[in-house]
């Protein structure tokens, strides 16, 4: 059966009208969903100045206002563009503890050379690669931004690496970059920068992670996988409401407007962003920087010192050092080197002092415009030293009848003045005071002792212009009947000494690995029956 119900017009006005008043339910943003600028966030940036000249440093601070108070716990997000509108630098500071869920982990910085091979030491003037591993933990893919930011040790940008792309669910991307180890880098501690992002920072991008540090070393001379401390990453700014960092001006830098783009964020749905200006001025007429080094760091009478001003820099815009001045601050006359602007001059140059003191050295640089600038450090020259004796010797606990290998390789040769070298050992004068004394130009002996006692055992050198230096040990040998199968007389025959007889099979005295313990027989060789000697008392204890 059809029942038809007619509702009055304006029952049906009333209808509407109460389901227009129900409350609306609120539905919580979660953090894929877009940010929005919030009132009660408010962040400022600025520079100590308006405008810089090359190599100076830009410092960047600014406050961050939440709801009337300084704010704390977040992340400012910097992104700087030169006058052309390319990436110079990303940078993302933590203020506090900044508590958010973060959508992507940073798991990895690393550098490697263009064979692929990893390094953490990256030679001037060469080509590496900067790269960075990001891990999407989440169920779902998530689209980024990844970026790599490379600095000198004097936090001058280097190149900046960025890669925008999809990474599917708790999967991984490892993006590489290319970057140039500029010949005016400074050499030292350098930097590298990995984040990451929803999109580009200017865009209104938002860190997925707070920023992840790593250090390397940038050489003049060396490239590779060195033992390189590892160092702490930069510790969180702990002052609420403010937030500053630095960089650098490059020796070669664009000339113009600087934009900084500054965005911070204490919520994944809070966020206020600024920007602020600063210029570079073209330094036409600038002077270059006279800088050097020298090595080794504490030269002797007659040793050759290398002196490297590759650290110089020109600093004009397409400027050249074209001459390198060297006074030395001996009597020996100054040494130039000049060239031209397609072909500057080697920057390195050698000097031996042939006496003690110290020397004031002065380096004078002049550019392709004919400025020019010095610099004078001291250098300390010593003394010629002689060499200096020492020796061990094994078994540590020797017994009678029993031979004792002592071993001289230890002693250190001196400096000589005349051979502007170090002098080499060429005797060693073995005084074993029972009666035996033996000069050999072999560092290692061996002796044996047949009567318990305490021994003064001396050994005197001599280098090759006869500079002497002796040293003395006392030892004791105990009064312990000797097991030529205990090797190495510690008392019990096991698989070291078997491993030993082993390791010396078939030698002879004639050989240079010559052990006379392993000849447990006394025949002159190494054999057999040697080994079966100690195989037929493995494991006695004495």
């Amino acid at each position: 059966m059809h029942i038809s119900l007619k509702i009055p017009k304006l029952a049906y006005l009333i209808l509407i009208l109460l389901i227009l008043a129900l409350p609306t339910a609120t539905i919580p943003l979660t953090q894929s969903q877009e940010a929005i600028l919030s009132p009660s966030l408010q962040v400022t940036a600025k520079t100590d100045k308006e405008s810089y000249l090359l190599r100076q440093k830009v410092t960047i601070e600014g406050s961050i206002i939440e709801d009337g108070t300084p704010a704390t716990d977040l992340l400012v997000i910097i992104q700087a563009l030169n006058p052309r509108g390319t990436r110079t630098t990303y940078r993302t500071l933590s203020i506090g503890n900044p508590t958010e869920t973060w959508l992507i982990n940073i798991t990895n910085l690393f550098l490697m050379n263009m064979e692929s091979n990893l390094i953490n030491t990256a030679k001037i003037g060469t080509l590496i690669q900067a790269g960075i591993t990001i891990y999407n933990w989440q169920m779902t893919p998530r689209g980024v931004l990844a970026t790599v930011t490379v600095f000198d040790a004097n936090m001058v940008p280097l190149g900046v690496g960025f890669w925008s792309g999809t990474i599917d669910p708790q999967d991984t991307a490892t993006p590489r970059f290319t970057v140039y180890i500029e010949k005016w880098a400074c050499s030292g501690d350098a930097m590298i920068c990995g984040n990451v992002y929803d999109k580009e920072p200017k865009e209104g991008g938002m860190a997925l992670s707070p920023e992840k540090t790593a250090y390397f070393c940038i050489s003049k001379t060396e490239q590779g996988l060195f033992e390189y401390p590892e160092l702490p990453p930069p510790p969180p700014q702990t002052t609420p409401g403010f937030y500053t960092t630095h960089i650098r001006i490059s020796p070669e830098p664009i000339a113009g407007e600087y934009t900084l783009h500054v965005t911070a964020h204490s919520s994944p749905t809070t966020k206020s962003t600024t920007q602020t200006t600063f210029t570079v001025e073209n330094s036409a007429g600038y002077p270059p920087q006279a800088s050097f080094a020298y090595w080794p760091a504490a030269p002797y009478e007659n040793q050759t010192v290398t002196f490297d001003a590759s650290s110089s820099t020109a600093e004009g815009f397409n400027d050249t050092i074209i001459r390198y001045e060297w006074d030395f601050g001996d009597a020996t006359p100054k040494v130039i080197k000049e060239g031209t602007y397609t072909n500057p001059p080697d920057p390195t140059v050698t000097h031996k002092y042939i006496n003690t003191g110290q020397y004031p050295i002065t380096l004078n640089v002049t550019d392709n415009e004919g400025l020019w600038s010095t610099t004078t450090k001291p250098i300390t020259i010593y003394p010629e030293f002689g060499p200096t004796a020492n020796f061990t010797y094994t078994p540590p606990s020797p017994r009678i009848n029993r031979t004792i290998t002592f071993d001289a390789t230890i002693s250190k040769p001196g400096w000589s003045k005349t051979l502007g070298d170090y002098s080499p050992i060429t005797n060693y004068n073995w005084n074993f005071s029972d009666g035996t004394i033996i000069n050999t130009a072999n560092p290692i002996i061996a002796h044996i002792y047949t009567q318990p006692a305490n021994y003064t055992v001396t050994l005197k050198i001599t280098d090759s212009v006869g500079r002497t230096n002796a040293v003395s040990t006392i030892i004791q040998v105990y009064n312990v009947t000797a097991y030529p199968w205990d090797i190495n007389g510690d008392g019990i025959v096991d698989i070291e000494d078997l491993y030993t007889a082993a390791l010396h099979y078939g030698l002879t005295p004639a050989d240079p690995g010559w052990d006379p313990r392993c000849d447990v027989n006394n025949d002159g060789i190494v054999d057999i029956e040697d080994l079966y000697t100690v195989a037929l008392h493995y494991g006695e204890t004495y």
